[in-house]
């Protein structure tokens, strides 16, 4: 018989009065009385164990995340700091982050010196952040074995729910979703199973509570040699079809199955299914592809013989023409220059004879300064002749546009227009205004102008700059944005390669940023140094969404920019397809740019372009290490895998990249750890 709770308290009362105070908090924990094994724990400076007593007073659980009243909200709190105290982070950056105090959770890691962890929980609003780089720490295995005991004899004792939160607590992940099953917790068991590692069986159980969001994200976590991968991708392209959903995630997961070709009816019909999916998504090759594999399987079904001629149609010698087309405007381009070159004297002579000698002209007489206004009428442009003929008036500092903007001082100066510091009036901010000349907005330039900033307005994240509105004042076109204080990453590069721990910091924030892009069905499609604003405080910022693709973008502006993008960043697969490239295209720029950040040069480079998108598509790159020795060499692997010319040889997500260089970074040896320039952290 196992003893009462007043024969433990007892016995704990008594172990304390004799000194011992461990033995005495493990049997006030048993009696239950865990604010006096609390009190013991913390006299002892055991935080861990006085945290995990403070959570079990309140019957705290991490994976169901219940409602926490105000008193258990405040305990919460008092264990997250213990765990801190303690040195278990991130026990307490969860727990901050489950009750809500994510500026704790923010403090926590930025004391441990964890700034990409820090910045990640700061930018994310949920609260669920999935710590890179952190181990739970396993119990040995006698202190495990004798656990696992103890919550097995409370299943043979019927006590189910008891011993299913002790296989919980450790981590025992599969026993407890069989228990959770049993007791009909079908979101406890999806949780559980999740957790063990057996995506089919979560999946399985979010069917059950009908959540088909969680149920796809379990389903495309099964890898192609698990037994059940068949099942679960046509239970997928069943959720995405019903979700109008394609994302890179999905399509990769579904490869192998594509690949293979359907076998079954079901299977022929969700291949059938994404066929129409991808089509919706304007991606005809991949459409055709299913269709292919339709026909072999079954040659009369449905219309799939159409839809294969029509989708084939859409995109047949895509590539082909493209690399023909490239080397003919090279060699045009060669032409011209030749063409353009003075004619000698001698031939001029020979074909035109001799030419008269005329007089001279005449001294043009001095023309009065024109008055300049000290504000912008929406009828008046900046510098280029309007229509009807009114001359323009140049940008200077306290002109008002629009009676809203007032500039302030001159940031910034290239071909495509200016850049200003200026006071939104209205709002009362100081903001950045970036003029688009006149002489240079077309169809297709605006169209890139309107969605740099309908892109924008898609993404909330710190690591991508902020658009907010586009304008015109007469015939000019302007972009209000958020006002960075920095250097482009380009600038910083071209002073001298980055140190490890740094350079690893930025790639990482970059990571972040495009992870969120490339979710939103958006491939950026011109990653390169200059693309990437640092700011003072070391934020890394992506700019540039011109010529980015969207799924479900019409194709007219992808035509028309089929060549756009920098030919030292530019993947194989874009010189070929400029508009049929996925988001691994980005991925394999941000190993250019890790190239470059770490060597000093960028892995291919020519003086034209045709030499360097040759090599980018049959030629290896040289080692980085035969560049930089002090490459270390998991990260020169990394940086070959993100080079690969097959892109399905890359690393296939930002978010798995990101995780791999935040890994290396934790790893970079004592040396490599110098203290950071200015503005990069």
């Amino acid at each position: 018989m196992e003893p009462s709770r007043k024969q433990l308290l007892v016995e704990a009362q008594a172990l304390e009065k004799r000194g011992e105070a461990g033995p005495a908090a493990q049997a006030y924990m048993r009696a239950g009385s865990c604010d006096d094994a609390v009190r013991l724990y913390l006299s002892l400076g055991s935080f861990i164990e006085a945290g995990q007593a403070l959570l079990r007073s309140i019957g705290y659980d991490r994976h169901k995340r219940s409602a926490l009243d105000a008193n258990q909200r405040r305990i919460a709190v008092k264990a997250a700091i213990c765990f801190s105290r303690g040195g278990d982070v991130r026990e307490a950056v969860e727990l901050f982050l489950a009750v809500g105090e994510r500026g704790r959770a923010v403090a926590v890691l930025q004391e441990v010196g964890d700034y990409v962890n820090a910045t990640r929980v700061e930018a994310d609003p949920t609260g669920r952040v999935e710590l890179l780089g952190y181990e739970r720490q396993e119990p040995s295995a006698g202190e495990e074995a004798a656990s696992v005991e103890a919550a097995r004899n409370l299943e043979r004792a019927g006590k189910l729910d008891a011993a299913m939160d002790a296989y919980a607590r450790l981590g025992q992940w599969a026993s407890a979703a069989g228990l959770a099953r049993r007791l009909g917790h079908a979101e406890k068991a999806a949780g559980f199973f999740a957790e063990a590692g057996q995506p089919f069986e979560a999946a399985t159980c979010f069917r059950e509570i009908r959540d088909p969001g969680r149920e796809l994200e379990q389903l495309i976590e099964l890898p192609p040699e698990d037994p059940h991968y068949r099942e679960a991708c046509v239970r997928a392209i069943a959720i995405a079809s019903d979700r109008a959903l394609l994302n890179f995630e999905l399509e990769r997961f579904l490869r192998k199955f594509v690949d293979a070709g359907p076998s079954t009816d079901a299977e022929i019909d969700a291949c059938y299914q994404l066929a129409l999916l991808l089509e919706n998504h304007e991606f005809p090759e991949n459409a055709a592809a299913c269709y292919r594999k339709i026909l072999a399987a079954r040659p009369d079904y449905r219309d799939a013989l159409d839809r294969l001629k029509a989708a084939e149609t859409d995109f047949r010698g895509t590539a082909s023409k493209d690399y023909e087309r490239v080397f003919k405007e090279e060699l045009a381009f060669r032409e011209a220059v030749k063409r353009s070159e003075a004619p000698s004297p001698e031939r001029d002579k020979a074909d035109h004879g001799m030419l008269p000698d005329l007089p001279e002209l005449p001294e043009l007489p001095d023309l009065a300064e024109p008055a300049v206004p000290s504000t912008v009428e929406p009828e008046i442009t900046w510098g280029v002749a309007t229509q009807i003929g009114r001359q323009g008036v140049a940008l200077e500092e306290g002109t008002l546009v629009n009676r809203r903007y007032r500039l302030e001082k001159k940031i910034g100066q290239g071909g495509m227009g200016a850049v200003w510091k200026a006071s939104d009036l209205e709002l009362d901010e100081i903001i950045a205004i970036k003029f688009l000349a006149a002489q240079l907005v077309d169809e297709e330039t605006l169209g890139r102008f309107k969605q740099e900033v309908s892109l924008s307005r898609r993404f909330n994240h710190p690591n991508i700059i902020r658009l907010y509105d586009i304008g015109t004042c007469a015939d000019q076109k302007y972009i209000t944005m958020e006002l960075l204080s920095g250097h482009d990453l380009g600038v910083i590069m071209r002073r001298a390669p980055l140190a490890f721990d740094p350079g690893l910091a930025l790639l990482v924030q970059a990571c972040h940023a495009l992870q969120i892009v490339h979710e939103q069905g958006v491939i950026h499609r011109d990653i390169k140094p200059d693309n990437f604003f640092i700011t003072d405080q070391g934020v890394l910022k992506v700019m540039d969404f011109g010529v980015a693709k969207r799924h479900s973008a019409s194709r007219g502006l992808t035509r028309a920019g089929m060549m756009a993008g920098t030919p030292q960043y530019m993947a194989p697969e874009q010189a070929n397809n400029f508009g049929g490239v996925t988001h691994l295209a980005d991925i394999y720029a941000l190993g250019c740019i890790a190239y470059q950040m770490f060597t000093g040069v960028v892995p291919f480079d020519a003086e034209e372009v045709l030499p360097i998108l040759v090599a980018h598509m049959s030629q290896a790159p040289e080692p980085p290490s035969q560049r930089n020795p002090a490459i270390p060499a998991e990260l020169e692997t990394v940086i070959l895998r993100l080079l690969a010319k097959k892109p399905e040889a890359r690393v296939q997500s930002c978010r798995e990249l990101a995780a791999i260089l935040s890994s290396i970074r934790l790893r970079l040896p004592s040396a490599a750890l110098r203290p950071q320039p200015k503005g990069v952290e």
